[in-house]
């Protein structure tokens, strides 16, 4: 009788006590839910901020410090780059054919240099991260690490006169460009977005600067006219274009 009256008081007490952890941990759940929210608000706040930024220099600096650091914050930073690289080349270019800056232009070449290859790191790493990146943010990636590439290799034909080299970059340009064409062609893109990555995958392949690479190999006068060649073949010098911004969505 005694055993049977418990049962009847510990029935209550422990529903009592399972409501009460349900109710803690909805709370909780609610609120961390709640605070996410107001932090991915927060966070496409700063990223329209930032994108409105004239600044390359200065983007690049708060894309940086937005946490997390989302791909399609990391499209922007690359975005960014390679409009700071033309405007390093184009710094460059005029130092070369001043006679009173021509002392800077290896400055420049080298910063140049450095700047491509943190680029490069950059969309190398969003896309072996093991994250299931977009299409839509895909395409860009290959296509703007197929234009560093390009710049590149005009850099090291310029400064190594290595044209075997340059042709292994060539190539891997014609890769990238071959990736981004069928990253793109998976997505709801506009027609002109879609023709960008073969724009510039024609502009190349079309002028068979590879087997050009080939014969400038042991021909200077050849070598030199290819490097006045490939830079008129520099991404948005000479139709090249790292894609349009992506359009920010934060997961809610």
């Amino acid at each position: 009788m005694v055993n049977k009256n418990s049962s009847f008081i510990y029935v209550p007490v422990l529903g009592a006590i399972v409501c009460i952890v349900l109710g803690i941990y909805s709370i909780r759940q609610y609120q961390h839910y709640r605070a996410r929210e107001v932090h991915n608000r927060y966070l496409q706040q700063e990223i329209q901020k930032t994108d409105a930024l004239a600044d390359d220099h200065a983007a690049v600096v708060a894309y940086k410090n937005l946490e997390p650091s989302r791909p399609e914050i990391q499209l922007r930073i690359v975005q960014r780059q390679w409009r700071i690289a033309l405007e390093i080349l184009s710094t460059m270019q005029r130092a070369r054919y001043n006679s009173a800056l021509q002392g800077d232009a290896a400055a420049y070449s080298t910063t140049l240099k450095s700047h491509l290859d943190d680029m490069l790191d950059r969309c190398s790493s969003m896309l072996t991260a093991g994250e299931e990146l977009p299409n839509d943010i895909i395409w860009r990636v290959y296509n703007a690490a197929g234009a560093a590439k390009l710049l590149t290799a005009f850099l090291i034909l310029e400064n190594e006169k290595n044209a075997e080299k340059v042709q292994g970059i060539i190539r891997d340009v014609l890769t990238d460009f071959k990736a981004a064409i069928e990253a793109v062609d998976k997505t709801n893109a506009a027609p002109f977005q879609k023709n960008i990555p073969r724009w510039n995958l024609e502009l190349l392949n079309g002028e068979q600067y590879v087997k050009k690479i080939e014969a400038a190999k042991t021909d200077l006068e050849k070598n030199q006219a290819l490097k006045e060649n490939l830079e008129t073949l520099i991404p948005e010098m000479g139709g090249y274009a790292p894609g349009e911004p992506v359009e920010t969505k934060i997961k809610k």
